[in-house]
């Protein structure tokens, strides 16, 4: 069945609130970024993983439960259509574009 249409917008919510401002994630990866790799990708990662861990704990606190199959196929469905604008404010944030 897929994602109720308030959990989509809800998602599509925290997406957009993290590509406007990416500051707070970029600072965290500058300070926490592998000596191999680069701080482009550390944040991108790490913006999505706090996307997806904030939309999942407030799923789990209004459903009582974990998204099932379906919507958890929709979860990683919208953020691949949307995680390009993350990564674009992620590079515009460093001066990369």
């Amino acid at each position: 069945m897929g994602l109720a249409v308030g959990d989509r917008k809800e998602l599509e919510s925290l997406i957009k609130a993290a590509a406007r401002d990416p500051r707070v994630p970029i600072g965290l990866a500058r300070r926490m970024v592998p000596t191999q790799g680069n701080i482009e990708d550390f944040a991108y990662g790490l913006v999505s993983g706090m996307v997806m861990g904030n939309f999942i704990a407030l799923f789990t606190n209004r459903n009582g439960r974990q998204p099932d199959r379906d919507e958890t196929a929709d979860v990683l469905s919208i953020m691949m259509v949307s995680m390009p604008r993350l990564r674009m404010s992620i590079m515009k944030a460093l001066d990369l574009r």
